[in-house]
């Protein structure tokens, strides 16, 4: 059966077309409200009972048997005869050095043929302008390997994937996204293959930093974006003697609530390494927070948090070296924020902190708890409610500067 050419992927409807914030966008008004999209080739049943015909319609669908689960069917998905996958949905680009990408291409068709390219704004060079691709078999797949350079000022903008055919014609390329669990229906997402660039000016002196897991986040990711060597470690590599190696040691967000004993073991030889002139970083942690030990000065987390993201960011201690090195700080970083500024900020906390910022929802108490910075000896201790494992992964410039300043705080000069 060949596919109508204005048949829409399997996309659900109202991802189909950008929104806004709150907001999904639906060109075919009839289709809200449906819990999923129509099918796609319906098949008409028409029965007859009692002398009157009753028209029914029923979803096609794919049925399998599996070894180990048995009789499994799953709905019919149209996709486009290729997907291409870029690496990750951001890439931030602290100065102009190029950043390697590799691409990969897999084909939903028996045989695949022409190139892929990368497009970008003027002011961005990509090489190669594309690469070949031949793929022989349903889900073959190869990699193309691109690189990108930024210009020299700071902006953001969108890199997009297009399709060549051997006819020529430039084509939008789509990338999958798969969701599978064995309670629910398998979804797909099929959307445009495209990624947000950003060039901001970053500067970085944590060259190597360590990280300890925590409910699950991608700032190791992001900080290999700005030049970091991130370490993910394991729990025999938490000794003040080999982390002495790190600029900085970051604890996952709600560590202290999925591995309680696991930050227990751990405190010791965080605040030793730190003690010795390294820098922890301990991200948000829900109720009732972490334990005493776990921390150099005692501080109580509560339920503080400021829910809108354009909330206004006030800088306490502008002279701090957190807001100075190796970053500027202005109230201008913390523009662009996405879903929140902070949350479970600490509402008390001992004199040894140093509170440096200040905000709040329109309306409400300001709340100082959301960056603590406290020297500990030859080094520094920061407890951060601030949302950074949403803004780094979506490259807000802004939290990126500051973010840098934390885990380089070690390199200030006393």
């Amino acid at each position: 059966m060949k596919l109508p050419a204005t048949l829409p992927f399997s996309q659900p409807y109202w991802l189909r077309e950008p929104g806004t914030p709150g907001t999904f966008a639906v060109a075919d008004q009839a289709l809200i409200g449906r819990p999923e999209n129509p099918p796609a080739f319906p098949v008409e049943l028409t029965f007859e009972i009692g002398g009157e015909e009753i028209a029914y319609q029923v979803e096609p669908r794919f049925r399998k048997v599996d070894r180990v689960e048995g009789e499994t069917n799953q709905p019919l998905v149209i996709a486009p005869p290729v997907f291409v996958e870029l690496p990750r949905p951001v890439f931030v680009f602290a100065n102009t050095a190029p950043k390697t990408l590799n691409v990969r291409v897999v084909s939903q068709v028996e045989k695949a043929m022409g190139s892929v390219a990368l497009e970008a704004p003027a002011g961005w060079k990509v090489e190669p302008a594309s690469a070949p691709i031949e793929l022989h078999g349903a889900e073959s797949e190869m990699t193309c390997v691109f690189q990108v350079t930024p210009p020299s000022g700071a902006g953001e903008e969108t890199l997009r994937a297009v399709l060549v055919p051997p006819s020529g014609e430039r084509a939008p390329a789509y990338s999958r996204q798969r969701i599978e669990y064995p309670h629910i229906e398998p979804q797909t997402l099929i959307s445009p293959a495209r990624a947000k660039l950003v060039r901001a000016g970053i500067e970085n002196k944590a060259a190597h930093v360590g990280y300890l897991p925590g409910a699950g986040d991608a700032i190791p990711e992001s900080l290999r974006e700005i030049g970091s060597e991130v370490k993910v470690l394991d729990d025999p590599e938490v000794k003040a003697d080999n982390l002495a190696r790190f600029d900085a040691v970051i604890i996952g967000v709600r560590a202290s609530n999925v591995h309680p004993a696991r930050v227990s073991a751990w405190s010791p030889e965080l605040l030793a390494y730190a003690k010795r002139g390294g820098v922890v970083i301990m991200q948000y942690t829900t109720m009732p927070g972490p334990k005493p030990e776990h921390l150099p000065y005692p501080l109580k987390v509560s339920r503080d948090r400021v829910s809108d993201e354009t909330a206004e960011v006030r800088l306490l201690v502008p002279d701090h070296p957190v807001l100075n090195f190796p970053n500027k700080i202005t109230t201008t970083d913390f523009s662009g924020w996405v879903q929140e500024r902070g949350l479970y900020f600490p509402n008390e906390w001992d004199r040894a902190w140093t509170a440096i910022l200040s905000s709040n929802d329109p309306g409400e108490k300001p709340l100082d708890g959301g960056l603590l910075v406290a020297r500990c000896e030859k080094g520094w201790f920061i407890y951060t409610g601030y949302s950074w494992f949403r803004q780094l992964p979506t490259g807000v410039p802004g939290a990126y500067r500051l973010f840098a300043n934390m885990i380089s705080l070690g390199k200030v000069q006393p």
